[in-house]
């Protein structure tokens, strides 16, 4: 139970819907889109389908209790396949309703979906190292950065966490907030 008075309180009092401006919605401006454009001039990739990668089943309580964090990559590259399948397991577009919403594998309030994909590509099969975007409204990948020490750079704005470098694939995802607003 909150006190009548203090900061808790003024903070519950003054957030609520009363004291807002108006949003832009109410103020019938345009939706942000449902994902940041790509690059007009950078090389876009198609994936595999979701539906034509086979993924070997798998019983849902063996893969909780056999799930364990790894730090120590086996040295043979990913798959297109296997990338596609991750991308679409965290961020895939499973359906598009206008203009308005996408519905996907994961959940977002409002069906709004603030996070964009970017990825530093180590290790993959077909794919230069660099800096790549996942563009979910297609199940693409755009190119973006191909300098040979972005991965050194990125593992060192990680805390210099080295398997940064080793693995196959770092997911890095960025939030547009004015999408969720």
């Amino acid at each position: 139970m909150l006190p009548e008075s203090g900061t808790g309180r003024t903070f519950m009092e003054k957030t609520k819907y009363r004291y807002l401006t108006p949003s832009d919605q109410e103020k019938h401006l345009p939706q942000p889109p449902l994902e940041v454009p790509p690059d007009p001039v950078k090389p876009v990739f198609n994936l595999p389908k979701p539906e034509t990668i086979t993924i070997p089943p798998r019983d849902l309580r063996t893969a909780i209790e056999e799930r364990h964090s790894v730090r120590a990559y086996a040295r043979e590259p990913l798959t297109m396949e296997e990338l596609a399948f991750l991308l679409w397991c965290t961020q895939g577009v499973k359906k598009v309703t206008g203009t308005y919403a996408t519905f996907r594998t994961v959940p977002s309030a409002g069906a709004r979906h603030a996070l964009e994909t970017y990825l530093l590509i180590n290790d993959i099969e077909g794919l230069k190292p660099g800096l790549y975007r996942y563009l979910a409204l297609t199940h693409c990948l755009q190119q973006l950065n191909l300098d040979p020490t972005l991965y050194i750079r990125i593992a060192q704005a990680c805390l210099d966490q080295q398997f940064i470098m080793r693995c196959g694939v770092v997911f890095l995802w960025v939030a547009v907030p004015y999408r969720m607003t």
